[in-house]
């Protein structure tokens, strides 16, 4: 008896390994599911033509993430730990009451555990000044948006957290923003006042009448009518981001709406989530150029029609020169990636001042900088970190090149520049307000 237990325990183990081997082996395997990046079958030659000493490594890893059955596998447990313990089997997701999935990045929000330092916010602030700056230069106009996490509209749900009572990133980004006179719009307050729910219940974002509203409220910043919250839409269901994430073999869906009435607007792709789209023949007039993350996805057709035509971009990459001149620029970011305003400085001619006088300043120790990559043509990207002297927490960076003194972008440890080509032939030297100083170190370009 102890003999056939042992056989049937063995033959079962070995169908265990075997069968999801087999699947991977003639059926392809399981496919990549919600935000989980594709892994590459196993070679046995590098790039470069030589014997991959990791090929034993990248077969396991390729086998981990494709056997058969395995997102039904990771469904399963998902649902077991959910159903008994009450507890995400995914890292990136934090399990709610009543069904409600929250996506766990957003937790330092939430809490206001892991706040931004004053310089991290006044450089962000700054930096939307000096886009704002250059657009309206340009005879354009620019607008900035934050899209609230979740749980910061909707926390009736969320996990028994300890919630620390201090201002939110965005509350004090938006109090920086209009004190520099910088366009904003406030999707806290818009969404606040509306008493139905406008996120999805399994997903991270807004649903489509959330990004209806969202249109609104931009548009009416920019001093354009819109009525897209007012409808009409069509019924339809939706398959939660974050729902996908914990139960990637689950068909739940939750309801969701459409625009009912169709657009003018000829798009370059039909993919939401492309990183580029270009739009034109737009209800509307003049032209846009928008920087937007994933809550884009169902916003970006009403902006479209809004406009004769547009460019959706979700690179980082703020370049005010890429638009035309009497054009619009719209740069919306996810509350929870308000650093992304400090890690991706926007490349664009540096301003001229006349602000800051270099000759009263105290100079200090040289400073290294290095050239960067992209800005316009005849102009370069110079940046560079601080070493001991650093600027108070308000206090603009200027690079005097020569007699001509530049605003830079303002980083938290260090400043980004575009400078004109003929300026950097010269001595270089950045220049700020350190306390009671105006302190100056000599630029050496490495």
């Amino acid at each position: 008896m102890k003999r056939t237990i042992s056989l049937v325990f063995a033959a079962l183990f070995l169908a265990l390994c075997v069968v999801p081997a087999a699947g991977l082996l003639y059926g392809g395997g399981a496919e990549p599911a919600a935000n989980e990046v594709p892994v590459p079958a196993p070679s046995l030659r590098t790039r470069s033509g030589g014997l991959n000493t990791d090929v034993l490594p990248d077969l396991a890893d390729y086998v981990d993430a494709r056997f058969w059955l395995r997102q039904e596998c990771v469904t399963g447990w998902a649902k077991l730990n959910a159903g008994l313990l009450r507890s995400s089997a995914a890292d990136d997701v934090l399990l709610g009451s009543d069904g409600w999935l929250y996506y766990a990045p957003t937790l330092a929000d939430y809490t206001g555990s892991d706040p931004m330092s004053d310089r991290e916010l006044w450089c962000a602030a700054r930096t939307l000044y000096l886009l704002n700056e250059n657009v309206r230069s340009r005879g354009g106009s620019f607008l900035f948006t934050v899209a609230p996490n979740k749980n910061s509209l909707y926390d009736g749900n969320m996990p028994s957290v300890t919630r620390l009572r201090v201002s939110s990133n965005s509350e004090r980004l938006c109090a920086m923003l209009g004190a520099m006179d910088v366009p904003f719009a406030d999707l806290f307050a818009a969404f606040r006042e509306r008493p139905e729910t406008l996120y999805f219940k399994t997903d991270s974002h807004w649903n489509g009448a959330g990004a209806a509203l969202a249109a609104d409220v931009m548009l009416e910043a920019l001093g354009r009518e819109s009525a897209a919250f007012a409808g009409p839409f069509s019924e339809t269901e939706h398959r939660g981001d974050l729902y996908e994430m914990l139960y990637p073999a689950g068909r739940e869906t939750e309801p969701d709406v459409t625009p009912a009435a169709g657009f003018s607007f000829t798009a370059s792709t039909s993919n939401a989530d492309s990183i580029t789209i270009t739009t034109a023949c737009g209800g509307g007039s003049g032209s846009l150029m928008m920087y937007r993350d994933s809550f884009g996805r169902n916003l970006y057709p009403y902006l479209a029609e809004a406009f004769a035509e547009a460019r959706f971009s979700r690179k980082n990459d703020y370049d005010p020169t890429a638009m035309e001149d009497g054009g619009t620029m719209i740069v919306e970011l996810v509350e929870r990636n308000l650093r992304y305003l400090n890690e991706y400085p926007p490349t664009m001619p540096a301003p001229e001042r006349s602000d800051a006088d270099p000759a009263s300043a105290v100079e200090r120790e040289a400073l290294s900088a290095r050239k960067g990559k992209g800005g316009p043509e005849g102009y370069l990207v110079l940046s560079g970190q601080w070493s001991a002297a650093r600027p108070d927490d308000d206090a603009p960076v200027y690079i005097a090149a020569g007699e001509t003194v530049y605003e830079a972008v303002p980083l938290p440890d260090g400043f980004s520049i575009c400078l004109p080509e003929e300026a950097l032939s010269g001595e270089l030297r950045a220049v700020f307000r350190s306390g009671a100083n105006l302190i100056s170190l000599p630029l050496v370009i490495e």
